[in-house]
């Protein structure tokens, strides 16, 4: 009899949980570090009894790495459908500033949306997969966790259900912001410049690579680039005798890289003059190629000292520095009649 019961015992021990919860952590003091690129899966559940916001949804929490204001966040995810229906149950929120104690308000002020591919509770249609690019709204360092959530109000053993989900963070793009300086004129073989900045208003690193697009009248086009240095970006013009006298519009940008996002500068609509001396602009443009030697010298001596992926991101950027070198020495030579 004894051995039957320590039989039984044993079973009761083997049967697994009610729970359908797999992945993340049930408050934000629980929630996993979140490693950029990585591939995460978790579950759900609608199970009432397993609910741990109200009694009605079932919260499961992710943390992120340190976020900026105006950071992009970017989440590869995936879930299936309802057994019954063609909706999906799982839903992706971003959260900030929440503890173990602060979750619960602000996620039932979230909540209260409805769950849309538009946000700020985003949902899933189709084929059950999203790409989900949310901007960040705060300065976060410590508190920032993706919250995967669904309904759990049902309590009849045959209605109850689990939720799979999976997920990928890509990386993060930090905001990046441009602008030309304001003027009224411009020589055709002038220096057009920009500053580019981050979030908070600092200089953009040394080394990000910009084009400027010139467009007038009567289908005429142009195109420059050059890499930052400091914050600044100069841009020396070669504009043909077609644009002189005309009204051209400028505008700088920088394509989205593995850093930060995409970035326009507003219009620029300036007058192009004749072109300036030859000498002048002769001296102008080897200074302009000296100094992009030296940045390229520095982001190679940098880089020769990093390792792993600031090395690699250091070479990136000496790589695009060489080119826009390369660009400005045939500009000098141009303009000062160099071989």
């Amino acid at each position: 009899m004894k051995t039957l019961a320590a039989c039984l015992l044993l079973a009761l021990c083997l049967v697994p949980s009610a729970s359908g919860f797999e992945g993340g952590g049930r408050k934000p003091s629980e929630a996993p570090l979140i490693e950029i690129g990585h591939h995460y899966a978790g579950q759900l559940n609608n199970h009432r009894s397993d609910a741990n916001y109200g009694g009605t949804n079932e919260v499961a929490f992710w943390k992120l790495p340190p976020l900026t204001s105006r950071d992009v966040v970017t989440v590869d995810w995936h879930a299936l459908p309802f057994t019954h229906y063609s909706s999906f149950p799982v839903c992706l929120i971003l959260a900030q500033g929440i503890d173990d104690f602060s979750w619960g308000s602000v996620f039932g002020s979230t909540a209260s949306y409805e769950c849309s591919e538009d946000g700020p509770e985003y949902g899933l249609s189709g084929s059950g997969s999203a790409h989900t690019a949310i901007t960040v709204q705060a300065n976060d360092a410590t508190a920032s966790y993706l919250e995967f959530t669904s309904e759990a109000r049902a309590t009849e053993p045959s209605s109850l259900e689990t939720y799979p989900y999976d997920f990928t963070v890509e990386p993060i793009l930090h905001y990046l912001g441009v602008a030309l300086a304001p003027r009224e004129k411009v020589p055709a073989n002038g220096t057009l410049r920009a500053s580019a900045t981050l979030a908070d208003g600092s200089p953009a690193p040394d080394g990000l690579s910009f084009d400027l697009a010139a467009k007038w009248n009567d289908g005429g086009t142009a195109s420059y680039s050059a890499v930052s240095s400091g914050g600044s970006i100069a841009f020396p013009l070669a504009l043909p005798e077609t644009a002189i006298g005309k009204r051209v519009t400028f505008v700088a940008s920088h394509f989205a890289d593995s850093q930060y996002e995409g970035a326009s500068s507003p219009r620029l609509v300036l007058t192009v003059k004749p072109p300036k001396n030859n000498a002048a602009a002769c001296e102008r443009a080897k200074r302009h190629a000296h100094a992009l030697a030296r940045q390229y010298r520095r982001l190679q001596r940098r880089a020769a000292g990093a390792h792993g992926a600031t090395r690699r991101r250091l070479r990136r950027r000496a790589r695009r520095s060489a080119h826009a070198l390369r660009v400005a020495r045939a500009e000098a030579g141009r303009l000062c009649g160099a071989a």
